[in-house]
């Protein structure tokens, strides 16, 4: 069965990442823009919101996809992979 997650604006303005089934815990993720940020946004900040947290939804798959990384891997084999910087 898939897990559901939903962003939802909060009272105070926070955006959050939370499961529709369990509103009382605390969100898996919660953004929050200062006054400034609001102002230079203005009616795009909800685009913006749910940009961020795509954004770190997909790395975190992509990060959760990537085998076990041995510690005792040599430097020379590690060489071989590709990294971002």
């Amino acid at each position: 069965m898939a897990k559901y997650w939903e962003i939802v604006q909060l009272t105070d303005g926070a955006f959050v990442l939370q499961s529709p089934e369990h509103q009382d815990e605390k969100p898996l993720v919660r953004i929050e823009f200062s006054a400034e940020a609001e102002r230079l946004l203005e009616d795009q900040i909800a685009q913006v919101a749910q940009a961020m947290i795509g954004a770190g939804v997909q790395a975190a798959n992509f990060l959760s996809d990537r085998p076990f990384e041995d510690e005792s891997e040599s430097e020379h084999e590690r060489s071989d992979e590709t990294s971002l910087h």
